[in-house]
C-alpha cells in the first residue's frame, strides 16, 4: 500500500493540534496558537521518522516519551517538573481516548482500510475521522472530568490564602466556594469573606470587637479606623436577604492552589461569625477570584 508522507504529516499535525488544545482546556493551562502549531509539527515530524526508521521497541517507547515531553515544553513553556508531568498525563489520557475512538470509527465505517504494516497500523485515515474522534473524545473527557470534580470532597477545595496589609501578613485556610460571587457594588471588586478572628494579626483588635457598632454607624473613637477605608458590602444569603459586611482593601493577597496566584484588586469582607464548624477553613473565596488571578 502506498503511504504519502505529506498526508501523514498533515494528519498528524491536525490531530496533535486537537489533542494539545484539549489538553490545555482540561488542564486549565494557558497556551498560544503559534506554540500549539510548533508543538504539533514536532509530533508530526516524529511520526514521519517513525515510519521511515526501524527502531527497537524499547527505544521507540523511550523516544516517544521524550518527544511527548518536548511537545509539552514547546506548547506550554512551563518547565516545572510537577506541571510538565501533570500536562503529560492529560496529554496521554486525551491521546489514548482519541486514538481508541478513531480506531473504533474506522472499524465501523470502513474496516478494510485498517492494515497492519510491520509495527504500524496504516491505511486510509480520513482527516474527518481524526477531527470527529477529537470532538467526541473531548466531549467524553469533559463529561468524565466534570463528574470527578463534582465528587471531590471539600478537603480538595481547601487551599491557603495569605493576606498582606500595612507591612503585616496572615496565612489562613480558605475554601473555594462556587456560590461566592460577592462583589462590592461601586468598584465591582471581588470580595473574599474572612472570619474576624483570623484577622487579629492584621486588623486592630479594637475595631474587630466593634464590628456590630460600626455596621450600625456607631463609629468608635479609634485613630486608625479611617486608614482602613472601610466599605459597606451588601450581601444576601439563606435567611438573610439584606446583610452587610465591612470590607477593606489589602495591599495584596496570595492564593496557593496548585500554583501561586496574586491579586491586588480584591476586598476582604469581615465576617462576624464562624464559617466552618470544625475550623477546617476560616474564609470563603469565589472561583471568579482564581479565574482572574495572575
Amino acid at each position: 500500500m502506498t503511504i504519502y508522507l505529506d498526508v501523514v504529516l498533515f494528519e498528524n499535525i491536525v490531530l496533535n493540534y486537537i489533542i494539545i488544545v484539549s489538553t490545555a482546556i482540561i488542564s486549565k493551562s494557558q497556551v498560544k496558537i503559534f506554540r500549539i502549531i510548533l508543538s504539533s509539527l514536532v509530533g508530526g515530524i516524529f511520526a514521519i521518522l517513525n515510519y521511515i526508521i526501524e527502531m527497537k521497541l524499547i527505544f521507540s517507547i523511550l523516544l516517544k516519551i521524550m518527544i511527548s515531553v518536548i511537545m509539552m515544553l514547546v506548547a506550554f513553556q512551563d518547565y516545572s517538573i510537577k506541571k510538565v508531568l501533570r500536562q503529560l498525563i492529560f496529554f496521554y489520557l486525551v491521546s489514548f481516548t482519541f486514538g481508541g475512538i478513531a480506531f473504533m470509527l474506522l472499524f465501523f465505517i470502513n474496516p478494510k482500510n485498517l492494515i497492519i504494516d510491520g509495527t504500524h497500523l496504516v491505511g486510509t485515515y480520513p482527516i474527518k475521522v481524526a477531527v470527529l474522534a477529537g470532538g467526541v473524545g473531548f466531549i467524553i473527557i469533559s463529561i468524565v472530568s466534570s463528574i470527578i470534580k463534582n465528587r471531590i470532597g471539600k478537603k480538595a477545595m481547601i487551599c491557603d490564602l495569605e493576606i498582606f496589609y500595612d507591612g503585616k501578613n496572615k496565612k489562613i485556610k480558605t475554601m473555594l466556594d462556587t456560590g461566592n460571587l460577592l462583589k462590592e457594588p461601586i468598584s465591582n471588586a471581588d470580595v473574599i469573606i474572612v472570619e474576624k478572628e483570623s484577622l487579629k494579626d492584621i486588623v486592630s483588635k479594637e475595631i474587630l470587637e466593634n464590628i456590630t457598632n460600626i455596621l450600625k454607624g456607631k463609629w468608635i473613637e479609634s485613630e486608625n479606623i479611617h486608614s482602613y477605608k472601610f466599605k459597606l458590602i451588601p450581601f444576601s444569603s439563606l435567611g438573610n436577604d439584606n446583610g452587610l459586611l465591612i470590607g477593606f482593601k489589602p495591599d495584596y493577597i496570595k492564593i496557593y492552589n496548585e500554583q501561586e496566584f496574586i491579586r491586588n484588586d480584591v476586598l476582604i469582607g469581615i465576617y462576624d461569625g464562624k464559617l466552618s464548624r470544625n475550623n477546617a477553613y476560616t474564609s470563603l473565596i469565589g472561583l471568579n477570584v482564581l479565574n482572574e488571578a495572575s
